[in-house]
């Protein structure tokens, strides 16, 4: 009879916990209730990944690892089952005391740290998080950048490392203007080596944890890289002596600090036991350090990236971080949302076409229950100034047609592109507005030039 009470429940708690964090797909529900060991999550665009990390910490937070766990704190009664299965029917909270059968190792929420990529993505990740647990739990969850993290670590245990607390932050106009000062020390002429190229070479080196030493020692091969490297060593010199750090500076010596400070890191690995990181295909080698250093200890960090959005090799990027998760950590979980919530099948048999022809991914293949939708239609132009007329044409046939102007979007590459386009609806009419950018004719240098 026990025995039966508490398969019971535990099957009920199973039903309760999913309606606590709505309607998710079969491999959002895994993702979201594998709580323990390395996770990788490959994300598929438009597959609802922030739903699932947001429900994935919320999970953790109000239940812990309860979900398809057989364990309860004490013996089941007939009581506890049918509390439970009124909650269910009624759609209401279960009875406080419940609380403890409900949960299983369920996590602080000042143990959870979400790394994103941008301030924007870390301020609706804590929205969304004080929407579901309520402000106070929401808001103790660490939710911020790498950049902001390791700004906060630093503001601590700068000194550790020979850096005053109250440092200064370079941007890129401080930094050029420490590095004309270090060419004229050096006596070396911009035009052999331009600052911009020694900057962009000194950011490579620190997004691969190379020192000003190493720098010497092992890139050293002709002229410039030796010039580039006794630069880096007198650029370096010189942030110490103003108490400062650039941007780069700011992972990098975090990364720094927990290897020469073990003590310091295991602080660390204690507050975030619980470690989340988005957009994992564009993370670089220095921020593949930190977080395996963070995630040493207990191993709970979960990863959500596509390796088929990987678009910022350019910025240092490295995509071997999320194609190589499962030889970094052998006992990781790996999940596949493919499911898109966003696209109808056409547009997706397209992309999945396209995207088939890549080397070194990881397969998937996204789907959708949205419908097949129009067919794509394809157009080649052998200037830009064929493409602007097809294009002004294509509008004004949809709105003698009963459309609005508003039905219509241009997406291009770079702001340079707009002109064409812009001179292109002026003269045939068309109303635009350029989103987040300014009107070719309303910048100020070509307003000045005009």
């Amino acid at each position: 009879m026990a025995a039966s009470l508490q398969q019971e429940f535990c099957a009920l708690r199973d039903t309760y916990i999913e309606k606590q964090f709505g309607r998710l797909n079969d491999m959002q529900r895994q993702a979201v209730f594998t709580t323990d060991g390395p996770l990788l999550i490959l994300a598929g665009a438009g597959s609802g990944k922030t739903t699932v990390l947001v429900n994935r910490i919320a999970n953790l937070i109000r239940f812990g690892s309860a979900h398809g766990s057989s364990w309860t704190p004490r013996e089941v009664t007939e009581e506890d089952v049918k509390a439970l299965k009124t909650a269910i029917m009624t759609g209401t909270d279960a009875p406080a005391w419940l609380d403890g059968m409900l949960r299983q190792n369920a996590v602080r929420s000042w143990n959870v740290m979400a790394i994103t990529f941008t301030n924007k993505a870390a301020g609706e990740l804590k929205e969304r998080l004080r929407n579901m647990l309520g402000g106070e739990e929401g808001d103790e969850v660490f939710a911020s950048t790498f950049h902001s993290a390791c700004v906060r670590i630093l503001r601590r245990w700068a000194e550790e490392i020979g850096y005053p607390r109250s440092f200064t932050i370079y941007d890129t106009d401080d930094a050029q203007r420490v590095m004309k000062t270090v060419y004229k020390e050096l006596s070396i002429d911009d035009k052999f080596l331009p600052i911009k190229a020694a900057i962009n070479q000194m950011s490579r080196w620190k997004d691969q944890l190379v020192s000003p030493e190493q720098a010497l020692a092992d890139h050293a091969r002709d002229v410039k890289s030796t010039q580039t490297a006794r630069i880096y060593a007198a650029y370096e010199k010189k942030l110490k002596e103003a108490g400062a750090f650039d941007f780069d500076d700011l992972i990098y010596k975090t990364v720094l600090l927990f290897r020469q400070f073990p003590d310091v890191l295991e602080k660390y690995q204690e507050r975030f036991r619980y470690i989340m990181v988005d957009e994992y295909q564009d993370t670089n080698t220095v921020q593949f350090q930190l977080v395996s250093l963070l995630a040493g200890k207990y191993k709970n960090l979960c990863v959500v990236g596509d390796d088929d959005q990987s678009i910022y090799k350019f910025r240092g990027a490295n995509i071997r971080n999320i194609l190589d998760f499962e030889h970094e950590f052998p006992d990781a979980k790996v999940i596949k949302l493919e499911q898109n919530y966003r696209s109808t099948g056409n547009i997706l048999n397209a992309a999945n076409s396209v995207i088939a022809n890549n080397r070194g991914r990881k397969e998937k293949s996204l789907w959708t229950e949205n419908g097949e939708g129009e067919l794509i239609r394809l157009r080649q132009f052998d200037t830009a100034f064929d493409e602007a007329d097809f294009i002004g044409e294509d509008i004004k046939s949809a709105v003698r047609q009963g459309g609005s102007y508003n039905d219509s979007a241009v997406l291009y590459r770079t702001n340079a592109q707009s002109r064409l386009l812009e001179e292109k609806f002026i003269a045939m009419n068309i109303p635009y507005k350029i989103v987040g950018g300014v009107n070719f004719y309303a910048r100020r240098e070509i307003k000045d030039l005009l």
